[in-house]
């Protein structure tokens, strides 16, 4: 580990212009060493000094690559921002020998001690590697001696021989920053079109021919004119810069926030050659529909499965005298039961048919082009569908970019059309998991480009019935619970937890407290409620004569996730839910319950909200209901969204009051 380097300042007083500070690496300022917070988020737990990047093309081995180098610092001012010490740098590699090579990492860490700046510097032998996926790796490391009041800096350079992959710019971070500035030198070989998201106006933008000239192959000069077989040529620069651009705070039920962050996306759109000629790279959206069913491992693929689909038909899936619905059904289980997904998305096939048929697994591609040639056999209508998944972000239909996509499913066309993926089994065989519910994917068919909906209106159920029974003497309570899910929320438990008692178990004792027995049916049956049966015991309050219950045990909504003011993106819950509770609570003997909770009835096109209260005998009787109707609710419908939050989260957790006779 290298030494701590001690450098002393003498401190004098700081004029601060707008909290502006030099962007030099390795020059520290004392206005940043001074510096307690932001003025305009006070409340930020950091703030990103600056942020900037550069691209440029240099010359590599008679073609060109490209160079990428960045420079960012960041103030902390408190724990809550420790995180970001934690640095990920991610890279492309092709699987086909090519890959991006990220070096010349730099990272230091200063902190003002006793009137001194102590230096620290990352051991490079600290820095590890990381598989994201089949395609993307990570370089990552972590800040030495990272504590309120530090600076954190680093630089790298990534250098990619993939000129589709010109690295994009995101202006905005989870913290404030204060400037942030790319700058991309371009040459006449490639062309590339710019989407700018978020960004109404730079405070910063050129774009300028370089003061210096370069050169490709042979260039002899005659009298000033240029007589070799080569080019000269200037970079064209463009710089684009914004300040004080504010955190990106708000990340609950959206998409992707790569949908809605300030930022600016790069797509290569042609190639011109040395002697004049030219090649577009993408230009319409048929055009981008007919080289998918042109390629080996897209259109051409689904083809080529005709003999192992005859032979599936042959010897495992007899669809003589059935329905359409029911040949649909059985080929798709087939596909679901048979073969496993390896959690890879992709566009394309990894292998071929023959290869995923004897292996029994493989990408989303692997299994849904696979799965569109049986359907297709079958002489079902049967086509696949481009998406990106809701992690990967949300595409641009007015920008014909491949970039875009990185899954693909299947849609039927029937009596009744539907879309399927048969990489689960925890859903129906007519619907699409949560990942890809992303507004539109791209129908990939022969003279056609048509857009399917991907949102799913039918409601997904979640509906709990709790019987319990106190203990005062013990301050205890045994519960009694039978949860009953449908679709997506009976998804959410399997995938979460595959069945597994220990984790299902964990998960509730978190809510509830004791778990003694826990028990599931129809796992394996989608077309039935996934049903959870637990057996425990939760913890009661006493405050003098009064014990205190809260019947709902925390199963319900108990934090409202919507914190901003205003919102000026959707509001997205992936699937419309449906919640439930009948609670039956026995009043222990020597008891008496205090008041009964006020019964609250709210009912519009939005959401639905209603709980009422009984008493018969000594048991008291909850029903509750919340419903929120639509998947997606638009920005100007935030404010009552929240507020229905507000008081599902007020009345669901409501507290039960008994008092001593």
């Amino acid at each position: 580990m290298k030494s701590s380097l001690l450098i002393l300042l003498f401190l004098v007083p700081y004029l601060l212009f707008s909290q502006e500070f030099p962007r030099e690496f390795g020059r520290i300022s004392p206005g940043e060493i001074e510096m307690e917070s932001y003025e305009k988020d006070p409340k930020a737990g950091a703030v990103v000094l600056f942020d900037i990047g550069e691209s440029v093309f240099f010359d590599m081995q008679g073609g060109y690559d490209i160079r990428f180098t960045r420079t960012r610092r960041i103030k902390i001012f408190d724990q809550t921002a420790l995180d970001n010490a934690e640095v990920s740098i991610p890279y492309y590699v092709d699987g086909y020998g090519q890959t991006e090579i990220v070096r010349s990492i730099e990272a230091y860490t200063y902190n003002f001690e006793g009137g001194r700046l102590m230096k620290k510097t990352l051991d490079p032998s600290t820095i590890f590697e990381e598989r994201i996926n089949n395609r993307w790796l990570a370089k990552k490391f972590v800040f030495p001696d990272v504590k309120e009041g530090s600076i954190i800096e680093f630089k790298y350079v990534l250098e990619t021989p993939f000129h589709f992959n010109l690295p994009d710019w995101t202006f905005q971070d989870k913290i404030p920053t204060l400037y942030s500035q790319y700058k991309v030198g371009m040459i006449p070989f490639y062309e590339y079109t710019f989407l700018a998201q978020g960004i109404k106006r730079f405070d910063y933008q050129t774009s300028e021919l370089a003061k210096t000239k370069r050169t490709w192959g042979s260039v002899v000069k005659n009298y000033g004119q240029n007589i070799g077989s080569g080019i000269e040529f200037q970079d064209y620069v463009h710089t684009y810069a914004l300040k004080n651009v504010p955190a990106f705070t708000d990340e609950s039920y959206i998409t992707s926030k790569n949908d809605y962050i300030i930022k600016i996306d790069f797509q290569l759109a042609k190639f011109h050659r040395p002697d004049g000629s030219s090649s577009e790279i993408i230009s319409t959206w048929p055009k981008l529909n007919e080289a998918f069913l042109k390629d080996d491992k897209f259109g051409k693929y689904i083809k080529s499965c005709g003999r192992l689909a005859k032979k599936i038909f042959d010897t495992a899936i007899v669809l003589t005298g059935k329905s359409e619905k029911e040949k649909n059904e059985m080929i798709i289980n087939y596909v679901k039961s048979n073969f496993s997904w390896n959690g890879h998305y992709a566009r394309y096939v990894s292998k071929s048919a023959k290869e995923f048929f004897a292996q029994k697994t493989g990408n989303s591609a692997d299994i849904n082009l696979f799965l569109t040639a049986l359907l297709k056999h079958a002489g079902m209508d049967a086509h696949p569908v481009l998406l990106s998944t809701r992690s990967h972000g949300k595409i641009r239909v007015d920008y014909p970019f491949e970039h875009f996509f990185n899954y693909v499913i299947v849609f039927v066309n029937g009596e009744r059309p539907f879309l399927t993926d048969g990489t689960t089994s925890y859903l129906s065989y007519d619907r699409i998991p949560p990942r890809c519910i992303n507004d539109k994917g791209l129908l990939v068919k022969n003279d056609e480009v048509n857009w399917i909906m991907l949102n799913n209106n039918i409601p997904s159920l979640e509906k709990k019935h709790i019987a319990i029974e106190l203990n005062p003497d013990q301050l205890t309570a045994n519960t009694n619970i039978s949860i009953q899910t449908t679709e997506y929320e009976a998804y959410k438990h399997k995938s979460n937890h595959q069945n597994d008692t220990i984790s299902l178990k964990e998960f509730f004792s978190k809510k509830i407290g004791t778990i003694k027995n826990i028990k599931t049916s129809n796992y394996n049956n989608p077309k039935r409620p996934y049903t959870i049966n637990l057996q425990g015991e939760t913890g009661i309050e006493k405050i003098g004569n009064n014990i205190i219950l809260s019947p709902f045990l925390n199963l319900g909504i108990s934090k409202n996730q919507l914190i901003q003011k205003k919102r000026t993106y959707p509001v997205d819950f992936v699937y419309s839910t449906v919640e439930e509770f009948n609670i039956y609570v026995k009043v222990p003997d020597g008891f008496k319950i205090t008041e009964l909770p006020t019964p609250y009835n709210m009912n519009n096109d939005l959401a639905e909200i209603r709980l009422d209260y009984q008493m018969n005998q000594n048991t008291i009787s909850i029903t509750g209901k919340y419903v929120f109707k639509k998947s997606i609710y638009s920005p100007e419908e935030y404010p009552k969204v929240k507020t229905y939050l507000d008081t599902i989260v007020k009345r669901f957790n409501a507290e039960l009051v008994f008092e001593k006779i």
